[in-house]
This record gives structure tokens, sequence and C-alpha cells, in this order.
């Protein structure tokens, strides 16, 4: 009778701890579920964003700054500079206001004839080696920034151009903007985005990728504007 009696006890307690992991999955499913749900209605806020720069401005800048990472990006920044190269030509611009091509956060091993295979032929024969600089210490947005705020210092650097795709833009630019006003010397930012992901910003929720890039750059968006700034 009280080998009975024991037993019953254990199973009753087997079958409350049974129950009580049964509700906590239910429970951090649910917490799970909601926060997807609010993060689906929400995400399209990354794409709330307006560039500087618009349709043919050709503001005077000491770099365009490509960040490494997203499709079109670097043969974006290399028809950009172009754009300068033409206004020196027709003397609408000064030969010295052509700007750096800065490409940050591609890797250790990247190298200019790398990076020219991305940009048309008849613009990379005419970059001179002079006109590039490859960043290749960064591997994200809080390095590409701090690893450019260090270098336009030393260069005495007074406004960039920043490109990057259109999903990362809003965050690149809060970073940017975050770390560089930190800096002894007044730094400004001019924007520049690409858009050229396979999905359209307002119909990111029809393509698998769309919803995967959207989402993932929402939940850092979060993070960076709520954490990491207070760091």
């Amino acid at each position: 009778m009280i080998l009975i009696k024991a037993l019953m006890r254990k199973t009753r307690g087997l079958k409350w701890r049974s129950e009580y992991l049964w509700h906590l999955v239910l429970f951090i499913g649910g917490l799970a579920f909601g926060f997807s749900l609010l993060a689906s209605l929400l995400a399209g806020d990354i794409y709330d964003y307006q560039d500087t720069v618009i349709q043919d401005d050709l503001p005077e800048i000491d770099a365009i700054v490509c960040l490494g990472g997203g499709r079109g990006r670097i043969g974006a920044a290399g028809d950009l500079w172009y754009r300068y190269w033409e206004a020196v030509q027709r003397s609408r611009l000064d030969a010295q206001k052509i700007p750096v091509l800065y490409f940050s956060g591609m890797g250790a091993q990247v190298s200019w004839p790398l990076l020219a295979k991305q940009i048309r032929k008849e613009i990379s024969q005419k970059v001179r080696p002079e006109d590039v600089v490859i960043e290749r210490e960064s591997s994200n947005t809080d390095a590409n920034a701090r690893w450019l705020a260090r270098y336009a210092q030393n260069h005495q650097w007074k406004k960039i151009l920043l490109l990057t795709s259109s999903y990362h833009m809003k965050r690149a630019q809060f970073i940017f903007d975050h770390v560089l006003k930190a800096q002894e010397n007044l730094i400004e930012i001019e924007t520049v985005s690409v858009y050229q992901e396979p999905f359209a910003a307002h119909e990111w929720r029809s393509d698998p990728h769309g919803v995967r890039v959207t989402l993932m750059e929402y939940l850092k968006w979060i993070y960076y504007r709520a954490i990491w700034q207070a760091l």
C-alpha cells in the first residue's frame, strides 16, 4: 500500500511537471508568434526614409562611402563616381572635387581588381588608384562607421555621401550619424539608396527573400535604436 501511494504521488508530480512544461511552451510560443506578427506589421518602417540626394544632384563631397553586402551597391557607387568625373570633363566641377571611392566592409581579401569587375568597364578604366580607398577591417555597420570616422578625421573630410541598399539605409544613416557626431570635427552625411533587390520596398511581403531581409533588418533596427545608442 505504501509503495502504491508513493507511485501515485510520483505520477501526480510527473503529470504536474508535464502540464507546467506544456503551458510554458505554449506561453513562449504565443510570445514568439505575437512578436513575429507585430514585426511583420511594422517591419516596413525601415523603408520610411528619404534620401538627401535626389535625381541629378551632385553635392560637393569628399568621398562616396559604399557599404558592402548588398546587391548592386558597388556598381551604383561606380556610376555615381562617374557622374562626378563627367562633370569635371564638362567644366561643371573643379578637378579637385572628384570624390574618393571608399569601400567598406567587403572582407580582408577584397582588392580593386575584384571590385572593378562589378563596375562598368568604361567607368573602372577611368578610376585611378588614388581615387580608391578599401577598408578591410570592419564586418558590420557599426564598425563600418567607426573605421570611416577614423579615416575621415585623419584626412580632414567634411562631407561624405553614404551609399547602401534601401532596406539598410535607415539604420546605416542612424549609426553613421551617431558615430560621426561624436568626432572632434563635424562630418556631414548625404545619402543615396540603391534599389536593386529582387523585390520592391512596398511589396516585400510577397517575396520570400524580401520577408527574410526586411524582418532581419527590422530586428537590427530595433536593437540599434533601443539599446546600441545607449551603450
